[in-house]
């Protein structure tokens, strides 16, 4: 198995679920939006220059239409989670955020792929709305 992969993933989980205490013990007035922003232009020049060394990057097999809106969601992401953040606390915005995952990708998937979700993504859900 590659646990180099693993490893990454696990990584980049912890450094993405430390954002939200980081922004609580700022000290600046720093806006959600700039927050967001930087948090955006690191993120996205790494995995740039990532696959500009590994020579992964290949425009023409780039599925644009899921490309872009993957980018919309993400810079709406950003500063209406730092907002929440800000707003309620890290305890309540990282878990309300944690726990949407699985109710909005249930029905993404439903309405945009016409898929109905399956037993794994009721019980994720379930679990999501228990917890």
């Amino acid at each position: 198995m590659h646990y180099t992969a693993s490893l990454l993933v696990l990584i980049a989980a912890i450094l993405w679920g430390t954002t939200g205490t980081a922004q609580s013990f700022f000290d600046g007035t720093a806006h959600p939006l700039s927050i967001g922003a930087f948090r955006l232009a690191i993120g996205g020049f790494s995995l740039l220059l990532f696959v500009l060394v590994f020579g992964k990057l290949s425009v023409r097999s780039i599925p644009w239409p899921a490309a872009m809106l993957s980018a919309i969601s993400m810079a709406l992401f950003q500063p209406l989670f730092f907002s929440s953040v800000q707003l309620t606390g890290v305890a309540i915005g990282t878990v309300v955020t944690i726990g949407s995952a699985p109710v909005l990708t249930g029905i993404i998937e439903w309405t945009a792929l016409r898929k109905k979700p399956d037993r794994v993504w009721a019980m994720a859900t379930l679990l999501a709305l228990v917890g």
